[in-house]
């Protein structure tokens, strides 16, 4: 490929983010994009705010949502496409997960549940080091609560179910926006002391 069509796409791909928008534009195939980018070093992260579904939406909202309240963590999303881990907070693992409040309700056999925010980390459960977990009211974006939880309690468990209620172990994790941030300030504090005595 000649460096006039390489820049063509990598112009193309920096603005749309969308490697099969990319062969829509050039009309070079979108596997060809994808491997020469891949190539050229190009970073292939995608844009889920705009071409996800309303899971990957509802995901991303939460990432922006934890870079306002912790504006040093490093949003290794932007770093890799599908990164296993959502944050680097100081060399802390951090992974969001986002609920909106599923409304009480009938399971498919018929067992009646009460309102409750539920979210999967299986995928991370070995692999972060905390879990911070947001719960959307039903229609607005305001967290009613933020829940910060350790790798220790979460790997007994795949799904967290939280009830409206709170009447769960888990509400001993809720913690505000404050002191979700206090927490990372605090651990970068330490970590600079640490640095401080070994050298």
């Amino acid at each position: 490929m000649d460096s006039k069509t390489l820049l063509i796409i990598k112009e193309s791909y920096s603005r749309l983010k969308n490697l099969k928008l990319v062969e829509i534009e050039t009309g070079i195939k979108w596997q060809t994009v994808y491997w020469h980018l891949k190539k050229e070093g190009v970073p292939i992260t995608g844009d889920k705010a705009r071409y996800g579904s309303a899971t990957d939406r509802l995901a991303v909202f939460g990432e922006q949502l934890f870079q306002r309240l912790v504006p040093d963590a490093i949003d290794n999303n932007e770093l890799k496409w599908q990164s296993s881990i959502d944050f680097s907070v100081y060399g802390v693992k951090v992974d969001i997960k986002t609920s909106r409040l599923m409304p009480a309700g009938r399971n498919s056999r018929g067992k009646s549940f009460s309102a409750r925010w539920c979210y999967c980390i299986s995928k991370q459960q070995d692999i972060a080091d905390y879990f911070v977990l947001l719960a959307l009211p039903e229609n607005d974006d305001e967290p009613r609560h933020i829940f910060l939880l350790p790798k220790e309690l979460a790997t007994a468990k795949t799904t967290i179910s939280i009830p409206l209620t709170m009447k769960s172990k888990w509400a001993d994790y809720k913690v505000s926006a404050q002191e979700l941030q206090q927490f990372f300030t605090a651990y970068k504090k330490h970590q600079a002391k640490c640095t401080t005595h070994r050298a």
